[in-house]
Order: structure tokens, then sequence, then C-alpha cells
């Protein structure tokens, strides 16, 4: 590490990130936190404005110490609100000003060795990592917001901010540093919404980690089946699944993830993304009216390939209604289906070994329009940093730029950083960044070179260029995880799990009535959400 410089000066605003051993372990990262949206149900919609009750609801030198980790462990609920007069502390000149990580337990050592490099290169801040667990990181942060002791910046997810914002815990942090907005040109344009504030158009804050559910295919299959190239369109995609399965290569050759949080962003969204040359929204409009319960919608259009796939072609199976995570993964890793969606990360697990398929698996550009679902998550500032005083706003806007943006030894620096914390997690972890300099300029050959032992760089950044962020479709709201069934059954999910199974008919009509239905219980849940939004 090159030797400190001196903090270049920074200008106010006047308006004022291992995946394989996560997987190694029994609940896969994304598991534990829809664990953690479990728990945290009736924590933060107890206290979100016009909520519906149900919601809740990533080597140096050893001279400077490892931070302090604090391990906060929550065993109830509490759902009242704090309310009081802001108050504004100072620090005492020449004393470091704390700042508090708030963080969910994946990557725990490396966020450690994240922190003590910032202390040891920013001696006027003293950063603490507050480690709120897996599976209560959500409840831990809400109860610890509603307590009004929340940590000064922390990991979030897009549904969970959105609830947050509504609650008046976070702050925009471009109304405080303007030059936040820079970012946004280097994020992969499927990604942008997610740091925008659907309510002020103003940046909240920078990406953690993100990626997309990318289409993949097992190239042995392939061979085997004399097929010379994945396909490009939905037909050819029918016409390889049926060649593959007669010529006994595979007997369920389509695998649909439709169990858990893969319901949403895979079994629906990337189906209904991939079918259609349309631009979005494609489940509201712009006043958040149903869109979806008509024949020529592209989630009827979807459901009706896939019914068609599943009960009549019985070229997929029912089989990805039960898969979780860790078992989609499994899934394809052992050669359970031939084409299949997926986390892009994911692949890092099931093409390595000890992995069935391990060298078999690749990734392409989805057939059809070649859009995919994303994912991502970012970091958020509390309002309460902003009660603190703007010496401890500034210090963690600071500890912002150097785990989500471009520093230099350590320190702010935009023009001529890198983005050093998410260089590592890539590196180090598998988890890749949404930045588009990562994967296209040469001083990051290091992260490209760093996952061409499970994917090809080039067709990865491709594929983010085609991600559509379903989170905003067009935007998000207060009951949009209750009624999808994002970390819960909700009301979506097990309506559509029965239509798969074709326990509600497979006509036509059996899917607009389902649909149907969504749509009367969406209209419920906004008139019921008091705000609408």
């Amino acid at each position: 590490m090159q030797e400190d410089k001196k903090p270049k000066a920074r200008k106010m605003g006047e308006n004022n990130t291992e995946l394989r051993s996560s997987l190694d372990k029994t609940m896969t990262r994304r598991a534990a936190l829809s664990s953690a949206g479990k728990v945290a149900v009736g924590v933060a919609a107890g206290v979100v404005v016009g909520a519906v009750g149900g919601y809740f609801a990533g080597s140096s030198s050893a001279q400077q110490a490892a931070p302090q980790i604090v391990t906060r462990v929550v065993t109830q609920t509490i759902t009242q609100q704090v309310t009081g007069a802001a108050q504004t502390t100072t620090t005492p000149s020449g004393e470091k000003v704390p700042v508090t990580w708030g963080i969910w337990s994946w990557g725990v050592e490396l966020v450690q060795d994240n922190a003590r490099i910032f202390n040891q290169n920013n001696p006027d801040i003293d950063l603490k990592v507050v480690d709120y667990g897996l599976d209560t990181f959500f409840s831990g942060l809400s109860a610890a917001y509603t307590a009004g002791n929340p940590p000064n910046i922390h990991y979030s997810t897009p549904d969970v901010t959105y609830i947050y914002q509504q609650n008046g815990w976070l702050i925009d942090m471009e109304d405080y540093f303007p030059e936040i907005r820079r970012y946004l040109d280097d994020v992969f344009p499927g990604f942008r919404k997610g740091l925008i504030n659907p309510d002020t158009g103003k940046v909240t804050g920078l990406f953690y980690y993100g990626g997309a559910q990318a289409f993949m295919y097992n190239q042995r299959h392939l061979n085997e089946a004399g097929i010379d190239e994945p396909p490009k369109t939905w037909e050819d995609l029918e016409e390889q699944a049926r060649r593959i399965k007669q010529k006994g290569v595979n007997d369920d050759p389509i695998g649909i993830w439709y169990g858990s949080w893969g319901f949403v962003e895979v079994g629906t969204y990337c189906f209904m993304l991939g079918m259609t040359g349309e631009e979005g929204p494609f489940m509201w409009d712009e006043d958040l009216n149903p869109i979806f319960n008509d024949k020529k919608s592209p989630w009827f259009q979807s459901l009706r390939w896939q019914l068609d796939m599943i009960h009549k072609e019985k070229l997929a199976s029912t089989k990805g209604v039960l898969y979780d995570e860790a078992q989609a993964v499994n899934a394809f890793g052992s050669g359970a289906h031939t084409f299949f969606w997926m986390p892009d990360y994911d692949l890092a697990f099931a093409n390595t070994p000890p992995s069935k398929e391990a060298g078999n698996l690749k990734m392409a550009v989805a057939p059809g329009s070649g859009r995919v679902s994303t994912i991502y998550r970012t970091y958020q500032v509390s309002r309460k940093t902003l009660e603190q005083g703007m010496k401890h706003l500034e210090a963690t806007w600071r500890v912002m730029e150097f785990v989500g943006g471009r520093t230099t030894n350590g320190k702010s620096d935009f023009e001529k950083g890198e983005y050093f914390v998410c260089r590592r997690l890539n590196n180090e972890k598998g988890v890749g960044p949404i930045y588009i300099s990562m994967w296209e300029d040469p001083k990051y050959a290091d992260v490209r070179e760093a996952v061409k032992s499970w994917v090809d760089p080039e067709v990865k950044r491709q594929v983010l260029f085609k991600g559509y962020d379903f989170f905003n479709d067009p935007r998000m709201t207060t009951w949009w995880s209750e009624w999808w069934g994002y970390w819960q059954a909700g009301v979506a999910r097990p309506l559509i799990h029965d239509l798969i199974l074709g326990n509600r008919g497979l006509s036509d009509d059996d899917i607009l009535a389902v649909l149907n239905k969504l749509a009367d219980e969406w209209n419920r849940m906004k008139r019921e959400s008091k705000t609408g939004k």
C-alpha cells in the first residue's frame, strides 16, 4: 500500500460488498436474507407511513488494529415509532469521528479488513463494523432505527430501502454530496434506478454489489444432441429442448425456477422480459394500476408458454416450484436441466469442482429480446447521521465512496481513483460489480481475469447491459413485497404456483382468472396503504 496522501478538500452541496463459502454452508447468502425478511415482518411495516401490516420487512500492514466488531442480536419485534427533536452532536477538535457500518454476516473477514484499511488511511475517522447477523439482519436494523440508534451506513435491499425512505429513516446523499450523481454514468443502464429515490429523483447511495438472473446452458448436453450453439430465439429454445429430450440427453431440459425469490426474478420476469419486445413498465402503469391482467400482456403470454412447455410439450416440469436458491444451483450444477436462469454469481459454484457439471456450464445472452432481471444491493445512510452533524455526514460519505466508489489510498478520488472494495469483492468472493468501467477498462483486467475459470467475462458484460430493474416496474411500493411474496409466500406466489401445478386449469381463461384475482388484490392493498405508494 502506498503511503497516505493528504485528503483533498471536498465542497459540500448547499442543499443540502464468499460466494463459494456461503454456498458450501447450509444456507446461501440470498436464502439467509430471505429468512431475514421473514423474521422482520412487522418490524418495519408497523412503523412505515401507510404500510399494510405484514411487510418487512453481500493484505496490508498489520500496524493498524483490526476494527471492532459489534454483534447485536434482536429477539423481539419493535413496532412503536420513536419521535423527538433532532439532536446535533459535535466531536471535539483532534478526536476521531466515529462511523458505524451495519452489515449482514457474510464475508465478515473481508469487511473487517476493508474497515482496517480505511482506518489506516483516514486517521481522523474511526470506522466500526456492526454485524446484525443473517437471519436477524433486517429485524435488528429496523429495531435499531426504531430505538433511535441506527448505524451511519448499512447494506440494504430495494424493497427495504423504500420502506425506510417512507419512514423518513434515510437521506438522499445527493442533497449533500451532489458529486455522487457522477457515478450513474458508469452504471449499467438497467441498474441506475436502483440508486434513485422514486419520490425525489435524487441519488440515495452507492452499490454494494449487483448482477443479473442470467440465461445459462449445459454445453455437454448441446454437444451430445448435435447442437452447435445456444438458442437465439424462443422457437430455437423449444426446438433444441425437444431434440435434447428425444435423443435421451436430458428429460427435463427447460428449467424454470419458481421457488422462493426465484418466483419473481426468474419464473416471472426473466421469461416475461425475454418474450416481449415491448418496453416497460410491464406490470403496472405509472399510476400503479395493474396492466398484466390482459391476454395480450407479457405476463399472460409467458404463463401460456410455460404451461404449454410443462403440461403439453413435456419439455419442462414443475420441479422448480420447490427450488430455493441452493437447490436451484445444485440442480443445474448436477445436470438436471439443460437451460436455466439464475444469478450470474451462482455460476461460480455450479461450474467449478466438486459440481458434477463443472466446466460444462455456460452463460449466454438470453433468447428473444435478451433481457433479464437485475439484482443488486446498496449502501444507504441513516438520517441520524445528518442529525449528528455535517462532520459525521462527511465522514460517512468518505466511507461510502471507499466501499462503493472510487478512491486512492483509501481516500475519495472520483477522477483518478479505482473501485478498491468492489474489486476485492469480485476477485476474492466472486461477487461482481455493476460499474461498466470494471468490465471494459484495461486497468480492471484483473477483474475480468478473476472470473474466467467459470464465465466468459465478455458474455457477462453483454448480459449486464440487458438487465431490467424489476424492482422499479415502474416503481417500488410499500406493499410490493407482500403482494409478490418476495420474502414470504405473499399473494401472487401461491396463486401462480397453483396455476403452474395445473390446479387451476390450463386454459387461457384459467390464466386470466388468476391474473384478475391478483389485480384485485393489488388494488385492495393499494387502497389500504393510504398513501398509495
